[in-house]
């Protein structure tokens, strides 16, 4: 990482003002009155500091810069003002049902961005998420993530937090993004609950997310975390903090992203989703080449298309999150969405019918 002067010179200027442990200090940057979490690391940690360092996402705590410090490296990062989880929790607040999953799917937002990566938290736990005077969720501490090595078959050294880490950190094999996804589990069920998945499991649709987070087979759990995103999102009815959980992306990410069946990233998906899109293109192209000239037979079309395909994709697989969007929708649960979306939809198919029968009198012989 390449240092500015004016990084050195707040580094050089920084006042301790109290110490957490022998590796990690508050500290204020005086001329701007500024706060700084500076913290001690090993030279092997370099790697992935640097890589996350690079990382600017509204769930993750920044790391402004990483500076040599006589035998050792620092890390300097923002300082979150705000309330740790783990305070509250043990404070005896549990969350309902949407509170815990604004707050878990806004971990999982963070999370991605690292897993996107290949970097692996391994110890996601109340201690190391602070709720943000603003409301907002952050994970604050990186001190055992890892790099995903593809061919590693275990971890060189089991860390974690008990009862939070997954099995394979305790050396039954690799950890990997999926060792993240089972203490999203367990944290899930601890908002909720305020008890171990092993003591009590939440009922209803988180229930049925926690238990497939916190399997003992890290295949049996969600493949990714956007998968286990998705999963909340379909099942739990919660407000999200749209100007703060996602990070910046390209605009071929954002397209794939909405695009139902691709968007899963499972092969047995997107090749029936594929098909589809091909058919349907060739439904439109063919559509506009054989139809009479004239404006009203061209609109008569455009509106079939929408009201017969397009639309009705929209609401039968919440593309661009439209079952969120309206605001009348705030306070219904999310059955009660999918109920009224799916009916929208069939009835905006009727309505499509309509149109094609328009337009299939305006076609050529």
């Amino acid at each position: 990482m390449q240092l500015t002067p004016a990084q050195i010179f707040i580094f050089q200027n920084l006042k301790i003002l109290t110490s957490f442990s022998e590796s990690v200090d508050l500290c204020i940057y005086e001329p701007k009155k500024k706060l700084y979490i500076t913290k001690s690391i090993l030279p092997e940690d370099m790697s992935y500091y640097e890589i996350i360092s690079g990382i600017d996402h509204p769930n993750l705590a920044k790391i402004d810069f990483i500076i040599p410090n006589g035998n050792e490296m620092r890390v300097v990062r923002e300082y979150i003002s705000g309330d740790c989880l783990n305070d509250i929790i043990e404070g005896g607040k549990t969350y309902s049902e949407s509170d815990a999953a604004q707050i878990v799917y806004d971990i999982c937002s963070g999370l991605s961005a690292l897993h996107r990566k290949n970097i692996v938290h391994r110890d996601i736990n109340p201690n190391n998420i602070i709720i943000t005077t603003d409301g907002y969720v952050k994970i604050i501490d990186y001190g055992i993530a890892r790099l995903y090595k593809k061919n590693q078959i275990k971890d060189t050294i089991n860390v974690g937090t008990p009862g939070y880490a997954s099995p394979e950190q305790y050396g039954f094999s690799q950890s990997d993004n999926r060792s993240d996804i089972y203490s999203i589990g367990v944290l899930l069920n601890v908002l909720i609950c305020g008890k171990h998945p092993s003591e009590q499991i939440a009922g209803g649709s988180a229930g049925k997310i926690i238990r497939k987070c916190i399997q003992i087979d890290a295949r049996n759990r969600y493949s990714d975390i956007c998968e286990l995103m998705r999963d909340i999102d379909n099942n739990i009815s919660f407000r999200k903090n749209r100007t703060e959980r996602s990070e910046p992306a390209s605009i071929v990410d954002r397209i794939i992203a909405n695009i139902p069946g691709i968007r899963t990233g499972k092969i047995y998906f997107i090749i029936p989703a594929m098909i589809w899109y091909a058919i349907l293109l060739f439904i439109i192209v063919k559509t506009y080449i054989s139809i009479k000239p004239g404006l009203i037979n061209y609109i008569s079309n455009t509106f079939m298309l929408i009201f017969t395909f397009i639309f009705p994709t929209f609401c039968f697989h919440n593309v661009i999150d439209i079952w969120n969007l309206l605001p009348v929708f705030k306070e219904t649960s999310q059955k009660g969405k999918r109920a009224f979306f799916y009916a929208t939809g069939v009835l905006s198919v009727f309505i499509g019918i309509i149109f094609m029968g328009i337009v299939g009198n305006q076609l050529n012989p």
